[in-house]
């Protein structure tokens, strides 16, 4: 039974929870799954969904697996099956589980709550921050107008986009000895890449020490504000 108390279940907590009682070891999920599930949240998928998917995805892997491989040790590795999940639900077809809202009326609020929020961010933020957001804005927009189409993996993408831009934007205010010692505390943090380790999940751990350090610095995306 989780040592969370039930009034601090959070999505995220109850996810990790889940996924770590599947798994049957750990005590809190790496920084890329839970980047994952932050993901599945902004998106809006209900938990019980992401639960289901997680399930089925892993019992699969299980059942297929040869006899010496080993069992899921990462929520990533089952997010196939939590899309595949996902999907169904959207469509209907998972059992007796309540109809999914209107994605076009899901992602129209979305997009309202970019928009609340990047004016309202501003207010009160050093110039150069203020100057950050205002290139996320313009990104997020152009790229609402570029797709052409009001679903959620558009306003999703959009959000993406805004947000590499606003960190971006960010960066190259910084000073050229501000970035220097940026660099460095990042670096520092992720730790040398050991062989066994692939380059591109270096990669994602360096960007999630990134984004960690433009949070410290007050900087606000808008995948997990909106």
């Amino acid at each position: 039974m989780s040592e969370i108390p039930y009034e601090e279940l959070s999505y995220r907590h109850v996810v990790a929870e889940y996924f770590l009682g599947l798994r049957g070891s750990g005590l809190m999920l790496s920084p890329l799954d839970a980047e994952q599930v932050a993901e599945w949240e902004q998106r809006g998928i209900p938990v019980a969904v992401v639960c289901r998917g997680l399930r089925q995805g892993y019992d699969e892997h299980v059942a297929n697996r040869p006899a010496a491989a080993a069992r899921p040790r990462s929520l990533r590795a089952l997010r196939g099956a939590v899309e595949s999940e996902w999907r169904a639900y959207r469509s209907g077809r998972v059992g007796d589980a309540p109809a999914p809202p209107s994605e076009q009326s899901a992602a129209a609020a979305r997009v309202a709550a970019a928009r609340a929020f990047l004016a309202r961010v501003v207010t009160g933020t050093p110039e150069r921050v203020a100057r950050a957001y205002a290139a996320s804005a313009e990104v997020f927009e152009d790229r609402l107008a570029a797709s052409g189409s009001a679903t959620l993996d558009a306003v999703e993408s959009a959000l993406a986009r805004a947000d590499g831009a606003l960190v971006a934007a960010w960066l190259a205010e910084l000073t050229p000895p501000e970035r220097a010692a940026l660099g460095r505390r990042i670096a520092l943090r992720a730790g040398h890449r050991r062989a066994s380790v692939r380059r591109g999940s270096h990669r994602e751990t360096l960007r999630a020490h990134l984004l960690e350090a433009a949070r410290e610095a007050g900087l606000l995306c808008l995948r997990g504000s909106v």
